[in-house]
């Protein structure tokens, strides 16, 4: 009865170790996908989250202001520099306190993809 006992115990110990080595090899990424996969475009993703947060009163970066304004996409490529230093890299912009970090992510991506207009 000792032997069976123990004949039971490896095979358990055996399908158990099968078992956990399957999900060893799963890649984490593919399992589950972020919107940092996804496409970004300036006209959906980019322009709203820089107009909504830099743009939104005529005091900050938009029309009327004696700031640069950042409503279109030529104005916010030649400030690229600046909203990436004072948006990403220091969290200084906008001054009610950092962006959200998903769209912050977001614009630092399409920076890094050459800021397509699309």
């Amino acid at each position: 009865m000792n032997m069976k006992r123990t004949g039971y115990v490896l095979i358990l110990s055996a399908l158990s170790g099968i078992s956990l080595q399957q999900c060893y090899f799963d890649n984490r990424d593919d399992l589950y996908p972020t919107q940092a996969d996804s496409v970004l475009t300036f006209a959906d993703d980019i322009q709203p989250f820089i107009t909504g947060s830099c743009a939104s009163t005529p005091s900050c970066h938009a029309n009327g202001s004696t700031l640069p304004v950042l409503e279109t996409y030529d104005q916010i490529t030649a400030n690229i520099a600046a909203i990436e230093r004072r948006a990403i890299k220091t969290k200084t912009m906008p001054p009610s306190g950092p962006a959200n970090q998903q769209e912050l992510d977001d614009l630092q991506k399409w920076i890094d993809n050459s800021m397509p207009n699309n």
